[in-house]
This record gives C-alpha cells, structure tokens and sequence, in this order.
C-alpha cells in the first residue's frame, strides 16, 4: 500500500515539492545556517528553482502572518507592490500550466482568493469609502 503524505490526506491531491529530497536539501540548509542567510543567498541568485521558490512563499507566509510591529512599519505602498509580485507569479504560473486540480485545492484556493478581494468589489469599496468621509 503506497503511503499517503500531508498534502494527500488534506487535500486529496498528488506529492508535491514538500516531502521531496530537495525539499529536504534546502530545509537541512536552513538548519544548518540559517533561514536569514539562505534568503539572502537565494535573493542573491538570479534564477531560482521551483524548490526556492517555494521556500521564499512559505517564509512570506509566516511572516506576512506575524503581523508584528516590526512588519506593521513597512510602508503600504512597498507592501501593496509585494502582494502585486506574488498576484504576478501566480497569475503566470496558473495561466502556463493551466494545473488540473481536485474539487477540495480548486474550493481552498477559491475561498482565499475571494478572501483576497477584500475591498475590491463595490460593496466593500462603499464601506471603506464611507470610512474616509467620516475620518475627513
């Protein structure tokens, strides 16, 4: 009987990068020197693989997460650009491989992306715009 990994039990869909060697490479090198000097020698690399790739969306994640004070500094603008680069990536990535997804990833997916669109359809545009009135 073939063992089933997280991604299969959860979600019902194929092996993924996680659970790979490589996966395993590049969390043995984030132990080993740590997950701040690994960024830093990924972002410095001009091509990355679809392993780092991963690896930099599973650290913005976590951070983006935190919402720590720290993180609540950053200027919205800079942020806003941050979210457009990630939209960007997906965008290209969904279009090109057009993936095949099970009704449990095609729901999750569905739900966070609508989730996403906070304050972008009228009925929340109305809210915020009735907040700005009020604040001026």
């Amino acid at each position: 009987m073939k063992e089933r990994n997280l991604a299969e039990e959860l979600l019902g869909i194929d092996n993924t990068v996680f659970g790979t060697q490589e996966w395993r490479d590049i969390e043995n090198r984030e132990f080993s020197m740590g997950p701040d000097n690994l960024l830093d020698e990924i972002i410095g690399k001009d091509e990355w693989s679809n392993v780092e790739m991963l690896w930099i969306i599973k650290k913005m994640v976590y951070y983006y997460g935190k919402k720590d004070q720290l993180l609540k500094n950053v200027p919205v603008e800079r942020l806003f650009l941050n979210m457009v680069d990630i939209l960007r990536a997906l965008y290209l990535l969904l279009d090109h491989a057009n993936p095949q997804l099970d009704v449990n990833m095609r729901k999750y997916l569905s739900v966070k992306l609508a989730d996403a669109t906070w304050g972008l359809n009228s009925r929340t545009r109305e809210y915020l715009y009735k907040i700005k009135e009020k604040q001026e």
